[in-house]
């Protein structure tokens, strides 16, 4: 099992004891003590690539 710290009310929290809501249109999880949010990203997340083209924009060692 998983479980992490809050850096702000240092409760220890698993996984399942986080809380997900939307704030400003990003999805967070959110300590269910202290309600401080600990991860937050954009919902409308339309920037992403896959491996094959992350790596292909590497420069080639030679």
């Amino acid at each position: 099992m998983i479980r992490i710290v809050c850096p702000h009310c240092h409760t220890p929290l698993s996984t399942n004891d986080l809380e997900q809501v939307m704030i400003a249109g990003h999805r967070s999880l959110i300590c269910p003590d202290c309600s401080s949010v600990l991860v937050s990203e954009s919902d409308e997340s339309t920037e992403y690539h896959t491996l094959e083209e992350h790596f292909a924009e590497q420069p080639a060692h030679a």
